[in-house]
């Protein structure tokens, strides 16, 4: 890369012409599109400068990226307007596939309004009584948007201590496992847990996801308390990739994963 081009029009450059190429479209039929140059396109793509800003929405919906152009977009050239939980929701609902891993709490989309607000409660005890209702409401909404439909296909592992640590009051805890035994039983959700003694002990480093769709190249998303990252980089991918799947297989089989949730929720019922 040249030194004198910029890293944000590189990468949104690529990811354009990835959707571009993917759709069967040329530069010329694109730039007609979006009412300019193919030079200008062409320029856009080789990362020798910006698409304005007007046209990114455009470009989105004619190469039906479901939002993921217009993600990056926001993400490269205006992080200081992204809320990082709205940005996880928005990579969420455009992926195909979800494999996560939690090592503290179930996933939000997961989460029952109870586990919910004694989360985000416990999280914020700053928070006043209206703003923690309006995001428990905007937790639910957002899960229930994730989850309505037969995709994304989602694959969890939890660690053990998100089993037996209790967030909540007892009966909150029971509506939660019996709320993810039945997402598991409806084939909805693939989840399995990671034991608390398992050798080499895996994820320490903390959350992440991995977001696959039909668009644009494989996510990565490292969550930390107040900041999510995002990259698309193949080698990171690659690297958590590897990590999410050891984690699986030395992980207890979902059947044994549903008949500890089970006894979780009548112990803590």
């Amino acid at each position: 890369m040249s030194k004198d081009k910029n890293p944000s029009d590189v990468r949104f450059g690529a990811a354009l012409m990835r959707l571009r190429k993917k759709r069967g479209r040329t530069q010329a039929w694109l730039a007609d599109q979006l009412r300019c140059s193919d030079g200008h396109i062409g320029n856009v793509e080789n990362g020798q400068c910006p698409l304005h800003a007007a046209r990114v929405d455009k470009a989105d919906e004619v190469l039906e990226a479901g939002g993921v152009l217009a993600r990056q977009y926001a993400e490269l050239y205006q992080p200081e307007t992204i809320d990082w939980l709205d940005e996880f929701h928005l990579l969420q609902k455009s992926a195909q596939v979800i494999r996560e891993y939690q090592p503290v709490l179930f996933p939000a989309p997961l989460q029952t309004p109870g586990y919910a607000r004694a989360v985000i409660k416990s999280s914020a005890p700053w928070f006043t009584a209206k703003t923690v209702d309006e995001r428990v409401a905007l937790r639910e909404s957002q899960g229930q948007s994730v989850l309505e439909g037969e995709a994304p296909h989602y694959h969890i592992v939890l660690d053990y201590a998100v089993v037996i640590r209790p967030v909540a009051a007892p009966k909150v805890m029971s509506d939660q496992f019996a709320n993810v035994v039945k997402l598991m039983e409806s084939a909805r959700i693939m989840l399995q847990v990671f034991d608390w003694d398992a050798l080499p002990q895996l994820g320490l480093g903390g959350p992440f996801s991995l977001l696959s769709s039909m668009n644009a190249p494989d996510v990565l998303y490292a969550e930390s308390l107040y900041l999510g990252q995002t990259t698309d980089d193949p080698g990171r991918v690659r690297q958590y990739g590897m990590l999410f799947s050891e984690l699986q297989a030395r992980a207890r089989s979902p059947g044994a994963t549903v008949d500890l949730l089970r006894k979780k929720a009548e112990e803590f019922r």
